[in-house]
């Protein structure tokens, strides 16, 4: 082979390698990088689709003032098929949306009527360059919703799993850290200390009260637990007081005078005979308790869950019973969900739990009157106080957080090892990077609260998607708050709704009453729907009484056989009860039902629910309203805004 042919040979495979490289494609992760922007300023997060709503004169984000703002989401759109859609978007404020290299959108909206359609859109196979840009009106809330269509009858969010970034973005890393520490920050309790101007809900968060604590927990524990909480629980927030030589009689003396801080004795006692434990263990299983916990005998263990062997060395066996029957008696913020148990399943959960975890013998409390005033003054010397509630003086006091310079976040309380008298929290490095990343800023986020950021976060904390996508009759975390009302979410998520929608179903929805109104507003918000419900206009009653014909089985769609009408159970079940249709109107977005109605198989694959509408808009019953879907699903809505006072259709 000559030289030239060597050179053209090496350019020719030089050229295929970088053809080949640019044909790879791009690692991607889920959802969309948004930008927001407001004056000079601006914050980097991941958004799970082109979705927002931020109310007038509120930030954007935590990191960012109040004010006009742009929002750029930035991403992919990725089809396993090339194929034809359809795109509008909802919203207040002005609109740019681009795929490739095209602008298919510009529009300003007052968030009273969508953008027309656009004509049809080719997608080709594989990621669709997405980016979207959304400036904030001059005055009122702003808001955003994309909405595709294959046909352009069923109008519907971009599906989640559709929706990509690519990965490797500096500015989503850099400001990720950043709310890392925030959220630290509140985990850790750092303001009860350094103390700040109130604003976030989580700068209130308690801790559990001190009062009566003597008879709620055992000694022994206590001592054990404060002398290193993350020895008793890795996940423990809770810091290391106390260091040195004299650790462990301090705990010891803390633990004593805390144990002499009695209250009323709780009631009851669990129950261990044989039956009662077979039937907990079925109503534990039903409840999903290993969601969270690792429970002998029942699902796989976990290292990342909490095991259920320290009941016993925790709980005298009467405050275990009281803490399963209200959770949050003695701590708001607690995460520990309440499941309303009546008196007889907490009584049987409370014997399994303590029938499953080791037995011990339980030490006494010292009660010598040196040990129990040791351990008054450090609780009202180390911190204790700060978090933890008794009416006793606070003698522990330290820097406001406007007095602690970046510079120093890299010590006392955030040092590696313990060091000195400073609560150690034994940080993970990412954690104390974290913190001091969040030093540098000018921890004005702290004020600023973000009801879609706080449910972003609680969700992780609290677990959801444990239950949310695992279990029958959960709906997947990502779908609620495109769904559900955040009125009706707040009340069903603090434990106050009436009714159980699902009322056949073994498992049931706990209750975080402390959580709950700025959870719900949260995921509303995150889908783009404001934190309160718009009224609706003037019920219709003579459509309300086609509705009302249309869920019968004659002329209807027989839709009584399934679903309860009010007081009046469903007709005829065949394989799958449907919800009451009294609670629709209180608990759906209405953007929802309609999506639902239309196609629901679109919305929940397994779901047992019939597809009756066609593609193309049209209703298999012709002679009603014309054959419109469109009709006939608001004359269904009219009938479903009764609520309880509708009666079902006479007849067959």
């Amino acid at each position: 082979m000559t030289m030239t042919q060597h050179i053209l040979r090496s350019l020719f495979a030089a050229a295929f390698l970088a053809a080949s490289a640019l044909a790879q494609p791009v690692k991607t992760e889920p959802g969309l990088a948004l930008t927001y922007t407001v004056g000079a300023a601006s914050d980097t997060a991941s958004a799970p689709n082109v979705w927002l709503y931020v109310t007038a004169g509120q930030p954007p984000t935590p990191f960012l003032s109040a004010g006009k703002f742009t929002a750029t989401f930035a991403g992919f759109i990725s089809v396993d098929l090339r194929g034809d859609y359809l795109f509008k978007v909802e919203s207040c404020g002005a609109v740019k949306v681009e795929l490739g290299t095209n602008t298919i959108i510009e529009f300003t909206g007052d968030g009273k009527k969508a953008s027309d359609p656009t004509k049809p859109v080719r997608l080709g196979k594989g990621n669709n360059a997405l980016k979207v840009t959304f400036t904030s009106p001059a005055t009122g809330d702003a808001m955003l919703r994309l909405l595709w269509s294959e046909k352009g009858a069923l109008w519907e969010p971009v599906n989640l799993g559709m929706v990509s970034r690519a990965v490797g973005n500096e500015a989503l890393a850099q400001q990720d850290k950043l709310r890392l520490g925030r959220e630290t920050f509140f985990e850790a309790r750092c303001a009860k200390c350094h103390t700040s101007e109130a604003g976030a809900p989580e700068l209130a968060m308690d801790a559990p009260t001190f009062e009566g604590i003597g008879s709620r927990r055992h000694f022994g524990w206590m001592a054990q637990w404060i002398l290193d909480p993350k020895s008793q629980r890795a996940s423990a927030t809770m810091p290391k007081l106390l260091h040195g030589a004299t650790a462990q009689a301090d705990a010891e003396a803390i633990a004593a005078f805390l144990a002499a801080q009695t209250g009323a004795v709780p009631a009851g006692e669990p129950k261990k005979d044989a039956e009662s434990i077979e039937t907990a263990k079925k109503l534990v299983e039903a409840l999903h308790c290993t969601g969270c916990h690792n429970v002998p005998d029942i699902g796989d263990a976990d290292a990342k869950k909490l095991n259920l062997t320290h009941v016993n060395a925790k709980f005298p066996p009467p405050a275990l019973l009281a803490f399963l029957k209200n959770p949050g008696a003695h701590y708001a913020w607690t995460r520990m969900p309440d499941f309303k148990l009546k008196d007889a399943e907490a009584e049987k959960v409370a014997g399994f739990l303590s029938s499953i975890a080791p037995m011990f013998k339980q030490p006494g409390a010292p009660t010598d009157a040196a040990v129990l005033a040791r351990g008054k003054q450090l609780v009202q010397s180390s911190g204790c106080l700060n978090c933890h509630t008794l009416k006793l003086d606070n003698q522990f006091k330290t820097k406001p957080l406007s007095a602690l310079a970046a510079a120093s976040w890299s010590g006392g309380c955030l040092a590696e090892s313990p060091s000195g008298k400073a609560p150690h929290f034994a940080f993970a490095k990412a954690e104390r990077e974290a913190l001091q990343a969040f030093a540098t800023t000018d921890r004005a986020s702290l004020k600023r609260h973000v009801p879609a950021e706080f449910a972003d976060r609680q969700s992780r904390n609290l677990n959801c998607t444990s239950c949310h996508g695992q279990l029958e009759g959960f709906t997947s975390y990502e779908k609620l708050g495109g769904k559900l009302k955040p009125e009706w979410m707040a009340q069903f998520i603090a434990g106050e709704t009436k009714y159980k929608p699902r009322h056949w179903l073994g498992h049931r929805m706990p209750a975080f009453p402390k959580y709950a109104a700025d959870f719900a507003t949260g995921l509303a918000m995150t889908h783009g729907y404001p934190p309160q419900t718009p009224a609706e206009p003037p019920l219709d009653t003579e459509l309300a009484k086609v509705g009302q014909k249309l869920i019968g089985v004659d002329g209807g769609f027989s839709c009584i056989s399934c679903h309860s009408v009010g007081a009046v159970k469903a007709a005829q079940v065949f394989e799958s009860e449907g919800i009451n249709f009294a609670y629709t109107v209180e608990r759906v977005q209405r953007s929802y039902y309609e999506r639902w109605t239309r196609n629901p198989l679109r919305i929940e694959p397994q779901t047992k629910m019939p597809v009756y509408f066609q593609d193309d808009g049209s209703s298999p019953l012709p002679d009603v309203l014309g054959g419109e879907t469109s009709k006939q699903l608001d004359a269904f809505w009219q009938f479903f805004r009764l609520g309880d006072k509708m009666t079902p259709p006479t007849g067959p």
